[in-house]
């Protein structure tokens, strides 16, 4: 019988099979331990590459989510805040309501100033209102800044007219805070277009009162030209009363003889007159003007502590509580606005947050379909490999005993 006789070529090559089929048994054995198909990008370069930019894309997804969530809470922050801010307002112009009663007394009206100059320190401290990490709300861009300030009895503001943003997607930011001037100092007086004033001189007691806009193009171009008038009242030779509006140049562009409850219409605005007027009495109808609601809630102080009743101290008492209304009613108007803006930028972040989410876990599903094993799979194909693996030792051990000299003895 003739034995085949070992080679260096013979050792070579299940050398260098069982070599491969250790290496594979590696890689296996990985997959296995780490629930990963890709352990190095080299083994399969374009599954590796997509790896890494779906990897960038969630961490970035993943940091707009963090700050869309900051933004959310400074936004729910400011939103009540200005919540509580329109409360108090509302409240503030019960009690302005409450005051024009006319059988409200001196020491009643004296219970509410008090009452106002408590709900002045109120809009203060809600003004200077901070999100939870210290951040105020309404000093615009200046968030380590105090924005309303009290001195000398005047409040001023100290923050500035931007705001801050948080990107909560790629290439969208959106304002996690609010000017004070917007909000709360540049408020319009009257109807936004047009306001009225009593003079000091007036011996009736007659008011007028500021309505709504009846013509938009006529009541902007009177605050844009700024052209003012004068309602004078006078008396006829019956002993009845009329009334003529004068404009700057003393031209009459309206009259007409007045009753109670007469509504006249000038550039645009409606106006109502009440009470029994002195003939020579003068109201000026002027452009609106910006003052803030701290000087509104200032001014109801001072108007409740001089108070005033019965003919013209009760008029010109009547008469400042009517613009202290409308004041106060355009201030609500701006929170309501700032309230909308807070509202759609809350809309914004609910609607992206869901958009990123939803890419988010596509991402994951595409990313586990590039670099997750099939365990099973993997499992089966380690269990034959081990077996092929030691059925080739067994073959290598065999083929090492078949040498010259063992081939000799036989």
């Amino acid at each position: 019988m003739i034995s085949a006789i070992s080679t260096p070529n013979s050792y070579a090559l299940p050398t260098n099979a069982i070599l491969a089929d250790q290496s594979q048994l590696t890689t296996l054995n990985q997959e296995l331990a780490t629930g990963l198909a890709i352990s190095n990008p080299g083994g399969n370069p374009t599954a590796a590459s997509q790896n890494v930019q779906i990897t960038q894309q969630i961490a970035a997804l993943t940091l707009d989510g963090e700050t869309s969530g900051l933004a959310q809470s400074s936004l729910q922050t400011l939103s009540s805040t200005m919540g509580s801010i329109s409360s108090l307002v509302q409240s503030l112009r019960q009690t302005a309501l409450t005051a024009a009663n006319g059988t409200v007394n001196a020491q009643d009206r004296q219970a509410l100033a008090t009452s106002v100059n408590e709900g002045l320190q109120q809009l203060l401290q809600l003004g200077n209102s901070q999100t939870p990490d210290g951040n105020y709300l309404l000093s615009g861009s200046q968030s380590s800044t105090s924005p309303f300030a009290l001195n000398g009895g005047t409040v001023s503001y100290e923050g500035n007219a931007g705001t801050n943003r948080l990107q909560i997607a790629p290439g969208l930011t959106i304002p996690t805070s609010l000017s004070g001037q917007f909000l709360l100092m540049d408020i319009p007086t009257g109807n936004g277009y047009a306001a009225v004033n009593a003079a000091s001189g007036n011996v009736g007691a007659a008011t007028v009162a500021v309505g709504g806009v009846t013509n938009l193009a006529a009541a902007t171009a009177m605050d844009v030209q700024n052209q003012s008038y004068s309602l004078q009242f006078s008396t006829g030779s019956a002993g009845s009363s009329g009334y003529a509006v004068v404009n700057a140049s003393g031209t009459t562009v309206a009259s007409g003889s007045y009753t109670p409850g007469t509504v006249i219409d000038v550039a645009g605005s409606q106006f109502t007159l009440q009470g029994t007027p002195a003939a020579g009495d003068i109201f000026t109808i002027a452009p609106a003007k910006n003052q803030s609601l701290f000087q509104t809630v200032q001014q109801m102080s001072t108007l409740l502590s001089q108070g005033g009743s019965g003919g013209a101290p009760g008029a010109q008492f009547d008469q400042g509580m009517n613009n202290i209304l409308a004041n106060f009613n355009q201030g609500l108007t701006r929170l309501l606005t700032g309230q909308a803006a807070v509202g759609s930028s809350l809309a914004q972040i609910n609607a992206v947050s869901q958009t990123n989410s939803t890419q988010q876990t596509n991402d994951a599903i595409t990313q586990s379909g590039l670099i997750s094993a099939n365990l099973p799979a993997v499992a089966t194909a380690f269990e034959q490999g081990s077996t092929a693996l030691q059925a080739a030792l067994g073959a290598f051990s065999a083929i090492q005993g078949m040498n010259l000299f063992t081939t000799l003895k036989l």
